[in-house]
């Protein structure tokens, strides 16, 4: 997560309202279930858990945040198969895959990372960050939105931003998804990279980013086909 997010500055994590993200709320929060210490195998989790042993914390995390706890779910999945203590090749640590840069820029410790509750917070705090940094209107299309704030979880706002100011410079919409997924993708190419709108050079991940978004949107809305809260 947020693998290209270390090569730019770390803006300030900002607590927003639960309105903010009114798009992803949801209106009553189970706290059923007990402390799990770790992971359980698949067919374990299936049938002790509704997702996985970590639902009492994302539950706990989204009703703190405003922040549907099933899409909370949804991206430890995709990004750790909800292995508490996984660490990428590149060095993203614990459910959520959070950089240790981007922890001790908001004033934790790599080891914190390790703890499932401390690393959701922080992703949740991300989301939230991405969400307001977007600066997307209040009636904006909830979808949509939420593909953006995925895609920044993924690559970092700054590459998002990017595309955003290439698509706008070309009178393409630079508020549609496959539209900006486009001029990412555009972003490894010097002819997109060195343009004056772009402020962080190429990228080359966009493949990686747009898999992202479409994995997580589609793992959340079948948990949200699963269950009706």
């Amino acid at each position: 997560m947020w693998r290209k997010f270390i090569s730019n500055a770390i803006l300030p994590i900002l607590f927003v309202s639960v309105g903010a993200f009114s798009a992803l709320v949801v209106a009553d929060i189970s706290k059923q279930h007990q402390n799990a210490t770790k992971p359980l195998e698949t067919e374990e989790v299936a049938s002790s858990y509704a997702i996985s042993p970590y639902d009492h914390i994302f539950q706990a995390v989204g009703e703190k945040y405003g922040i549907d706890w099933l899409l909370l779910a949804a991206i430890a999945r995709t990004e750790s198969q909800f292995r508490f203590d996984a660490v990428s090749k590149v060095g993203a640590v614990g459910l959520m895959q959070i950089m240790p840069l981007v922890a001790r820029n908001m004033g934790y410790a790599r080891e914190a990372l390790f703890d499932a509750q401390t690393n959701v917070e922080i992703a949740a705090q991300l989301l939230l960050e991405n969400n307001k940094m977007l600066r997307l209107s209040a009636d904006f299309d909830k979808e949509e939105r939420l593909n953006f704030i995925l895609a920044c979880y993924n690559a970092g706002y700054p590459r998002i931003a990017d595309a955003r100011r290439l698509a706008e410079y070309h009178d393409d919409d630079d508020e549609s998804w496959n539209a900006v997924a486009t001029y990412l993708s555009l972003l490894s190419e010097p002819e997109y990279a060195d343009h004056e709108v772009v402020q962080s050079g190429a990228f080359h991940g966009s493949d990686e980013t747009i898999t992202y978004v479409n994995k997580v949107t589609h793992l959340y809305n079948r948990y949200r086909r699963r269950i009706v809260l």
